[in-house]
């Protein structure tokens, strides 16, 4: 943990940048699914080969977190960036269905190995006191990259002749990561991370499971995901119905809303009850829902991306700062890591469920389910509230 509750340190700070590189080295694959078109890939094996990535992450998510903690954090993230940078490259020789198959699960593999590991050691490091800005910084050092990456990459265009290539040249941002995760296991010192060595026993790591608290968290989180990936791939087709032009604007506004508010009102995530916070985090997101389903023209798609930037713009720092509060000391990796493993779950199940719901009963059915799994989740939170 951090010395007399410093926040800005170089171990914490130098883990979010890992981290931003970590995710920048999965938002460059958002031409894929056009890349594998273009290779003649059929659309069902796309889905697939998009898939198996966030789905290999998730498993292993679920089954190796266990076995990290803070001593072997530092390796474990080393290995991990040997992995990414090896498949990174990968991806200008292997075109075949089964080549990239095996490579997207390597891949996947080699993900879960940077960011649990960084999690990890993270939640070894902040300061109980300042949990929720420290996962508040941490939480935009994950949503940067989404916005920042496709932008880069669209105006590098002219320097990159096929997006393997732009693949393989964002590894190279692994290089300094390296050195920081290098300067950090040196900084820190075998004598510093040895403490937290200790594996749990399986009969423990299920009765920390199974708490009410950790369980509900882990619910509504996935839920918070889902809400939030099904958006992200069905408000495109919405704003076509509807003659919105300009659906990036949405994106871009929530975008910023969600930045500004963990990074100007940080303080707030300590200083307000976290569990109260999920309630009112749930509660906007309805009113973004109900707001999509009753819009009164394209001039107020911005006034609704305000809305749903307040509402997923408290979101993560909180559901990762009262998992850390509600467990126990030496659960907390695990427990971060689960939430992880909470999010791959839903950005694999977002999309499908989303899908589902508008083939069946269109944008009016899939706002009016959205909007009563929204106010559930806040509901349930109100439960956590009187767990606590």
């Amino acid at each position: 943990m951090a010395e007399k509750g410093e926040l800005w340190t170089f171990e914490l700070l130098g883990l979010c940048l890992v981290t931003f590189v970590a995710v920048c080295n999965v938002t460059v694959f958002y031409n894929f699914f056009n890349y594998l078109q273009a290779l003649g890939i059929s659309a069902d094996l796309r889905g697939l080969l998009v898939g198996s990535y966030s789905l290999t992450a998730m498993v292993l998510y679920l089954l190796a977190s266990p076995f990290l903690n803070a001593a072997n954090a530092p390796r474990t993230m080393l290995l991990g960036m040997m992995v990414v940078a090896l498949c990174g490259g990968s991806y200008l020789f292997v075109h075949s269905f089964w080549g990239l198959l095996g490579l997207r699960m390597i891949n996947g593999c080699g993900q879960f190995l940077m960011g649990a590991g960084a999690m990890t050691l993270f939640v070894s490091l902040i300061p109980m006191e300042k949990n929720g800005q420290a996962f508040a910084i941490y939480s935009i050092a994950i949503l940067l990259p989404y916005g920042l990456v496709p932008a880069v990459m669209d105006a590098l265009a002219f320097l990159i002749p096929t997006p393997p290539h732009g693949y393989a040249g964002f590894t190279v941002m692994l290089i300094p990561a390296a050195w920081i995760v290098w300067r950090i296991r040196r900084r820190r010192g075998r004598a510093g991370m040895e403490s937290q060595k200790q594996l749990p026993a399986w009969s423990d790591i299920r009765a920390n499971v199974t708490q009410l608290p950790v369980a509900l968290l882990l619910l509504l989180n996935t839920i918070y995901i889902i809400s939030w990936s099904s958006m992200f791939f069905l408000i495109k087709g919405f704003a076509d119905q509807q003659g919105i032009v300009n659906v990036g604007s949405f994106f871009t506004v929530m975008t910023a809303v969600m930045i500004t508010i963990r990074l100007f009102a940080a303080k707030l995530f300590d200083s307000l009850d976290k569990a109260w916070m999920v309630a009112a985090t749930f509660a906007v997101v309805a009113l973004g829902y109900l707001a999509l389903d009753n819009l009164p023209g394209a001039w107020a798609i911005s006034l609704v991306a305000l809305i749903f930037g307040i509402g997923m713009g408290m979101g993560q720092p909180v559901f990762h700062g009262l998992m850390f509060e509600v467990s126990a000391p030496n659960f907390r990796p695990l427990n971060a890591n689960l939430t992880l493993c909470a999010i791959q779950a839903a950005f694999f199940l977002g999309p499908v469920l989303g899908g589902a719901i508008v083939a069946r009963w269109c944008y009016h059915g899939y706002f009016l389910f959205s909007m009563g799994m929204a106010l559930s989740a806040g509901a349930v939170a109100v439960l956590l509230v009187r767990q606590r």
